[in-house]
């Protein structure tokens, strides 16, 4: 017998057959015993697993029983229903589908005579029976059941409410009925309506008590899922359910186990089941891709169990504590023979752990939180394009104070006798150095790209194919420039060598020739060449001061991109202060660095006036281009550091969150982790947080976290099985020797109950229960 749910369960249990021909007529006639096998095809055909044939007012055993007669074989579950038609307040009708529970034969069979022949037809007037009425007659039929009421259109809707709505009553009793959770579930068709009425549910926050469900309302088998030769956008209701009754009552009294997609779980690592060893017996207990609690007496072993599945990962360093559980599992003949590797651990938080986590004063958040930063922005790809232009910058200002070093370098020239001058002699002049300085880092940088390139970047195993081929592309394009300007590096090289050994021959020639020259005729031949020299720079100045420019930024526009992992409602984010590079982040670098109102024009500027405009400037650094660096440099350290940020709905939280940090906060963090798919284990999640935290927050969270991976707690709280609504339970007892019991919460057979050991067994548990499926009329 299936103890957990595997798959989810498709349902349509609003099905009319010939039952409904008082009100139908003609609509139904073809809907007889004979041809349920009709109704049979188009059920598979349409994967339903779920199903009731519910008539109007009406309810006919022997159509009951020939359905059910497919159950388990083409379908799961075959339920008895009705749907009543209701005067609800005296005026108007409303439709009912009640579903009943199928467990007692006698009284299903006995629905077709209260209805048809006894108090039920005597009180059904005008086609409809009181509110009274109608609960008269459950009473009398004595069964269980979940009452689904009407409600085609969406209750957002602006159009007149169909005549058998419970919108028809008026929206304050509507809001009353809702505020009462006086229904189990509304019934709507469309499936256009499902947008509309989840967003009725979140904008008036009713999510847990309005529950929808879909009906086909089908009047004409042959046409199922439609009425009739005319295809409408039906949508089904998918539950998480054991295909029970009170499967059924448990999932339609829970919108977290509704949904129209059929998707519950998460695709992450799970454990399909645990094979436990007693005495010799080996007991092999399902478990389900979602929540799997452990609970039992004290010392039964429940923490034991967690440490054992997962290689006693956790009590390896404690020696008093492993003896123990070996001298346990060794007198009460437990081997556990299913083991999980721990790289499908997601986490595990031991018993007492997140108590120690938040009651030590001295514990910053920051460990906790480390983990779900995404990768640390790369800064340096920001910050080069603006070292570039500083670079540039830095280069402009070089060459004014070269042109102000020139000029103060000027040789004075001593003018000689108009005599003298006729009889001067230049004997040549020194040719000027070669600067290669810059082609020798060129080709240095293109030799660090192609080295980079195909030694780190194109063998990363992440890169794609296609990227790898273009990349190649790439290093044999950077392989011809790299040898063009090698070539024109070599040859620079060599004319600079030429230039040096001609420079040396003239020093060494003049040397030699002003030994065998008078005073006078020395004196001639230096004053001709200072002259020359003299006219040279002079001429080179003012080819300089020609070429003099302000400064213009040149930088392209960049957006900066943070890095960012959401979790839950929080964006974890490693960004830098910068958001922006461009021409005005430029300026207000330069700005920051300078004194107020102090600007830099290029074209008058010299190393007095910088060091004057730089502000609360540097006692350490003589040089004042040298200083204003420094300063640029601690600047752009500032902005491009990366940062940590955590955000919640637009505000920065991380400081809030490092200070105030606690487990309703941790469980959050967790219960958003998408990237990791291991399963969480834990034990006792209630440790260190109030009954009101967990009702408001953590239930919601755990729900979450197992949307996305397997769950295996061991708790002693009610609300983590009941409220929360688990989806297997391991219920772990000892009279001679251990004994394992487990299912859904739903599940029983002959020998035990789910609910009834929670109820028993888990300190609150009925109460819990009781509150959980609080219905009228019954007594589950």
């Amino acid at each position: 017998m299936q103890k957990i749910v595997d798959e989810p369960i498709k349902i349509d249990l609003h099905i009319h057959s010939i039952e409904s021909a008082h009100k139908d007529g003609k609509k139904v006639a073809n809907n007889t015993i004979e041809n349920i096998p009709v109704l049979i095809s188009k059920l598979k055909e349409n994967g339903i697993d779920m199903c009731a044939i519910t008539d109007h007012d009406r309810f006919g055993y022997s159509m009951y029983r020939v359905l059910k007669s497919h159950e388990g074989n083409e379908l799961q579950k075959v339920l008895p229903g009705v749907e009543f038609s209701v005067n609800f307040d005296g005026k108007k009708v409303i439709h009912i589908v009640t579903i009943f529970d199928d467990s007692n034969d006698e009284k299903v069979k006995n629905i077709e005579k209260i209805l048809n022949e006894g108090s039920g037809k005597e009180k059904y007037k005008d086609g409809a029976f009181s509110r009274d009425d109608y609960f008269l007659i459950l009473k009398e039929i004595d069964l269980d059941f979940v009452m689904i009421a009407h409600q085609k259109k969406s209750p957002t809707s602006t159009q007149k409410p169909h005549k058998s709505d419970v919108l028809s009553l008026g929206r304050d009793k509507f809001n009353e009925l809702l505020f009462l959770e006086y229904f189990d579930a509304y019934e709507f068709r469309q499936r256009d309506n499902e947008v509309f009425n989840k967003k009725y549910s979140i904008d008036h926050d009713v999510k847990d008590k309005m529950r929808f469900v879909t009906g086909s309302d089908c009047h004409d088998w042959k046409w199922y899922p439609n009425s009739e030769d005319k295809k409408d956008e039906i949508g089904f209701t998918y539950l998480k359910a054991l295909p029970t009754f009170k499967g059924l009552v448990m999932a339609i009294t829970d919108n977290h186990r509704i949904n129209y997609s059929g998707s519950f779980w998460g695709q992450g690592k799970y454990v399909k089941e645990l094979r436990i060893k007693i005495n010799g017996k080996t007991n092999v207990v399902p478990m389900s891709r979602g929540i799997n609690v452990i609970i039992g007496d004290n010392s039964i072993g429940k923490s034991l169990l967690l440490h054992e599945l997962t290689s006693e990962r956790e009590i390896s360093s404690n020696t008093k504590l492993k003896r123990g559980y070996e001298k346990y599992i060794s007198d009460n003949g437990i081997e556990i023979l299913t083991k999980i590797d721990e790289k499908d651990i997601f986490k595990f938080n031991y018993q007492g752990q997140i108590r120690e986590i938040f009651e030590d004063v001295n514990l910053k958040a920051d460990k906790y939180l480390a983990e779900f930063f995404p990768t640390e922005i790369n800064a340096g790809s920001y910050r080069k394009p603006v070292e570039r232009e500083f670079n540039r910058l830095y280069k402009l200002i070089e060459k004014r104070f070269e042109y102000e070093d020139s000029i103060n370098q000027l040789l004075p020239l001593s003018i000689l006798d108009e005599d003298e001058l006729e009889k001067e002699l230049v004997l040549g002049i020194e040719l000027e150095t070669i600067d290669i300085s810059e082609l020798q880092k060129l080709v240095e940088k293109l030799e660090a790209i192609i080295d980079e390139l195909t030694k780190e970047i194109i063998p990363n195993k992440a890169l794609e194919e296609g990227d790898k081929e273009r990349l190649q592309s790439e290093v044999e394009y950077f392989e011809l420039i790299h040898k063009k300007y090698s070539d024109k590096y070599e040859k620079a090289k060599l004319e600079r060598t030429k230039r040096n050994a001609f420079n040396t021959a003239l020093k060494r020639f003049k040397r030699k020739y002003s030994e065998r020259q008078t005073d006078a005729q020395n004196r001639h031949n230096a004053f001709a060449e200072d002259r020359k020299i003299l006219a040279e720079n002079i001429s080179n100045l003012v080819k300089t001061r020609l070429s003099f420019e302000d400064y213009k930024c040149q930088i392209d526009e960049t957006i900066v991109k943070p890095e960012v992992n959401p979790v839950d409602t929080f964006l974890f984010v490693s960004k830098i202060m910068v958001e922006k590079v461009d021409e005005k982040y430029i300026n207000e670098v330069i700005s920051s660095v300078l004194k107020r109102d102090h600007k830099l024009d290029l074209n008058t500027l010299t190393r007095k006036e910088l060091k004057n405009s730089i502000s609360r400037y540097p006692n350490d650094i003589e040089d004042p281009l040298e200083a204003f660096k420094a300063k640029i440099t601690s600047r752009l350290d500032n902005d491009f550091k990366p940062i940590k940020a955590i955000t919640e709905n637009g505000k920065d939280v991380y400081s809030d969150l490092s200070a105030g940090f606690n487990s309703r906060i941790y469980f959050k963090l967790l219960s958003g982790e998408e990237k990791n798919k291991g399963i969480y284990i834990i034990d006792q999640p209630e440790d260190h947080i109030s009954q009101k935290a967990i009702k408001e927050d953590v239930l919601e969270q755990f729900r979450n976290m197992a949307k996305r991976r397997q769950v295996i707690m061991v708790t002693h709280n009610p609300q983590f099985i009941v409220n929360l609504d688990v989806d297997n339970v391991i219920f772990l007892s000892k009279n001679e020797e251990i004994s394992v019991q487990s299912g859904a919460l739903e599940y029983e057979d002959d020998k035990y109950s789910i609910l009834k050991i929670v109820a028993d067994n888990i300190d609150g548990g009925i109460y819990t229960i009781q509150q959980r499926v609080k219905r009228y009329e019954k007594n589950l």
